[in-house]
């Protein structure tokens, strides 16, 4: 990661961030919301519809709808590495050894709900327990080298108030690590707009602590149990991802408040858990 981080700081040094575009200036155009609406970041940044009628219909109509099979288990993929890294680093602080730690933490994947689905269960215990020993890994080198270990330095599920850019009160971003890095973890296979997610929990972070957040991970999981795949790729929080993340949130704001109904997307794909909804 500390690799992936230095790559990103060469690229900002190249293409700074524009002033206006910092989550500080909320109260100023462009940042300044047209309205209050408590939007949640995945709200803005999901564009898996690409007339946004699935939010349309949500919003506007309260239609409520089961998530996807993908959906379901990327909550499950989320729900397990938060786990994991919680565990972890309540053991660790609490004084246990490594060992000891992981024999107090490994069952702990249990709690979570795999829907009574055997295959779940199994991915979810591989993802935890990958995640545990990896942490647990870390913390056993730095005692080796050391003398002394750490913590995990990555906090999951960090909440963060995004009311003054128009954004939800309790945001939760998956995770956020030493150095202010953003990490964003998504199952299954990358999409371009995966980037807006970033640059909206950076302005919300801005706009409540002052400080610059120009560091992001996507991290991707792909595949399922045996050949489970992970990527991390570098994302630079610049300015055009920030504007880009603005001009949708507005886009959006303008919509629900003028009360315009989106057309249905032509290319809708039928996993998409509002399909049946939207071709009635």
């Amino acid at each position: 990661m500390l690799r992936l981080v230095r790559r990103i700081y060469s690229w900002s040094r190249a293409d700074p961030v524009d002033e206006e575009l910092r989550g500080w200036n909320w109260d100023k155009p462009p940042l300044k919301p047209r309205a209050y609406l408590d939007l949640g970041v995945w709200e803005v940044s999901s564009k898996y519809c690409g007339t946004r009628r699935d939010l349309w219909l949500r919003r506007k109509m309260g239609v409520v709808v089961e998530p996807s099979e993908t959906m379901a288990k990327g909550k499950m993929v989320h729900e397990a590495i938060a786990t994991a890294l919680r565990e972890a680093g309540r053991h660790l602080s609490n004084g246990l050894d490594v060992w000891s730690a992981y024999e107090a933490a490994k069952e702990k994947w249990r709690r979570i709900d795999t829907g009574g689905s055997r295959e779940n269960a199994r991915l979810v215990e591989k993802i935890y327990k990958s995640t545990l020993l990896s942490i647990l890994g870390e913390a056993a080198y730095e005692e080796a080298l050391y003398g002394s270990r750490r913590p995990p330095l990555a906090i999951s599920e960090y909440r963060v108030d995004g009311s003054n850019l128009g954004l939800a009160t309790n945001l939760s971003a998956d995770l956020v690590a030493e150095g202010g890095v953003i990490l964003d973890i998504k199952y299954g296979a990358p999409r371009e707009f995966h980037k807006l997610s970033l640059a909206g929990y950076a302005l919300a972070l801005e706009s409540e602590y002052e400080v610059p957040y120009d560091y992001g991970m996507l991290i991707y999981i792909q595949g399922y149990i045996e050949s489970l795949k992970i990527n991390v790729k570098p994302i630079y929080i610049n300015s055009y991802l920030r504007r880009y993340f603005i001009e949708e949130r507005d886009e959006i704001i303008d919509m629900l408040i003028e009360n315009r109904e989106p057309p249905r997307d032509s290319t809708c794909n039928p996993s998409c858990p509002f399909y049946k909804v939207c071709n009635k």
